[in-house]
């Protein structure tokens, strides 16, 4: 199917009666047949249909290989003024639903006057996934481990299935991608939100494609100059804050919680809950005003083996680092327990707040009771796939050079029971999560001085994930305009901020930005 063209598939579908729905024309004669969703892939009832477009898999090659995209689109409800696109973010997060499962949070206003587009990301599932399978033990096509270990064995086990599809995954291609779903829908310019790597994204296509842009809203920025190892490694110290103002809410509310009236004492319970959960090595945070010394909790292997016997430099100490360091920075549920997965999102989202409390109160007066927990974990699972299309992106196109002296300031930490997340940073910095993964491609200079309207750009002061710098240094970069939203909220558009809210609206019927400053957004009632 890697050579099949939007054409073919729309005409042999509708002969056979198997796509009902929509046809959409445009400029330049396009024309692309949208029906029903793949299973699961967008909410019911939601009014989302879908459309399969080919593209270049290598688009320096245009009558190479191709491969299929899946895009979903949502008609405006009143009058058109537009249409926008979006990527949530990732790298690696599915795309095909965004719309659809924010019917109900986005502005009417938004819902009723635009087009709302969505292109599943390359390597992703329903857009001709990144399959890698090598060896007897993978006869049955288990993906085996793409970022670490040997570039050659790597690359030989994803051509075996796909020809030359591995290195095509970045963000330039996705962008292009982007382009190309933009010219078969016939849309003259796109206006665009994205979300966290949806901000990278989005920028590249505006470097690349200025004039196919209408309006842009960036919301909580990948930092420029960070990508990749150097974003990661910031997501420590800012997780470690978001930690420390969730405990001293709960403090705040212990009324509610019975967690502790403290924020020491909130972690405290945090610790117990998490080391009696498993956790072990992940329980070591470094309390609110207290000192590193005598930290609960096992290390995990291969954290174990460094800290007694040091690093050894040997292929199989390299690769169980590599398999640890990517399952840290690309939220590996295999690593955590209930309450640490449940207190990652709760660090994202103030929102999450009162519920992640509740959670941990239920886990604290039973054990036993941690449905609450899970099922704000799940909040944000993806696809196994995302995982692939995150190591492949970040390791085909990362800028910053691994740093391996820091290997030995993360055994100090290590041994001497100190911050975990000081030493994921060091492991990340060091460059283990890529290992012999050497880049493939150069990230695309950043620039807006092409564009008709500048973009407007969102950035909370204690963004959990992306740091706040990052939202300062991609507005010098495009030229944009920065929103400053207080508190930490990670997304801070269609999130119940009324005030962000009307600012974006105003941006994309105006192209004025008229404020530089917002407050947090509210707590939901309890």
């Amino acid at each position: 199917m890697m050579r099949t063209r939007i054409s073919r598939v729309a005409a042999t579908l509708a002969a056979a009666g198997l796509l009902a729905g929509s046809v959409v024309t445009g400029f330049a004669g396009a024309t692309t047949v949208f029906g029903s969703c793949p299973e699961g892939s967008v909410p019911a009832g939601s009014g989302a249909q879908c459309a399969v477009i080919s593209v270049p898999m290598n688009h320096s090659e245009p009558d190479g290989p191709r491969i299929d995209l899946t895009v979903s689109r949502i008609a405006a409800t009143g009058e058109r003024h537009g249409v926008i696109f979006t990527n949530p973010g990732g790298p690696g997060a599915d795309a095909l639903g965004f719309w659809a499962q924010r019917l109900e949070v986005v502005p009417a206003e938004l819902n009723a006057h635009y087009d709302r587009v969505a292109v599943q990301p390359r390597g992703l599932r329903w857009a001709t996934p990144l399959r890698c399978a090598s060896g007897p033990e993978n006869a049955e096509g288990q993906q085996v481990s793409i970022g670490g270990g040997s570039r050659d064995e790597i690359k030989a086990a994803c051509d075996a299935a796909q020809p030359g599809y591995l290195d095509t995954i970045t963000t330039e291609n996705t962008a292009r991608d982007m382009d190309a779903v933009r010219a078969a829908l016939g849309i003259e310019r796109i206006s665009y939100l994205g979300t966290s790597y949806g901000t990278y994204l989005g920028a590249v296509y505006a470097s690349l494609f200025p004039d196919r842009v209408e309006r842009m809203v960036l919301d909580s920025n990948v930092h420029p100059d960070w990508v990749w190892n150097e974003e990661f490694a910031q997501q420590q110290a800012a997780g470690k804050q978001r930690l420390d103002d969730l405990f001293a809410w709960i403090a705040e509310h212990n009324g509610d919680y019975r967690l502790g009236d403290t924020a020491l004492r909130v972690y405290q319970n945090w610790v117990r809950l998490v080391s009696a959960q498993g956790g072990g090595w992940y329980a070591n945070l470094t309390p609110p005003p207290a000192s590193v010394a005598d930290l609960p909790g096992e290390l995990p292997e291969p954290l174990a083996e460094l800290a007694r016997d040091g690093f050894n430099g040997t292929v199989e100490q390299g690769g169980k680092l590599q398999n640890l360091v990517r399952t840290l920075i690309s939220g590996g549920g295999s690593a955590q327990v209930p309450l640490v997965g449940a207190t990652a999102v709760a660090t994202y989202t103030r929102s999450f707040w009162p519920t992640f409390a509740r959670a941990m109160s239920d886990a604290n007066a039973d054990p036993a009771n941690v449905q609450r927990l899970l099922a704000i974990e799940g909040a944000t699972a993806t696809d196994p796939t995302g995982r692939f299309v995150f190591s492949a992106i970040t390791c085909n196109e990362n800028a910053v050079p691994g740093r391996p002296e820091l290997i030995g300031a993360a055994i100090g930490t290590i041994a001497s029971g100190g911050n975990a997340m000081d030493a994921r940073a060091d492991l990340v910095r060091a460059g283990l999560s890529c290992g012999g993964w050497r880049p493939v491609a150069e990230p695309v200079p950043l620039s807006g001085a092409a564009l008709r309207t500048k973009p407007l750009l969102l950035q909370s002061r204690y963004d959990a994930l992306t740091q706040y710098e990052g939202g300062p240094a991609m507005a010098r970069a495009l030229q944009g305009s920065l929103i400053t939203v207080e508190g930490g909220d990670h997304g801070t558009f269609g999130r119940g901020n009324p005030a962000v809210d009307e600012a974006v609206l105003t941006y994309l019927r105006t192209g004025e930005v008229t404020t530089s400053h917002a407050e947090q957004a509210p707590l939901p009632t309890r």
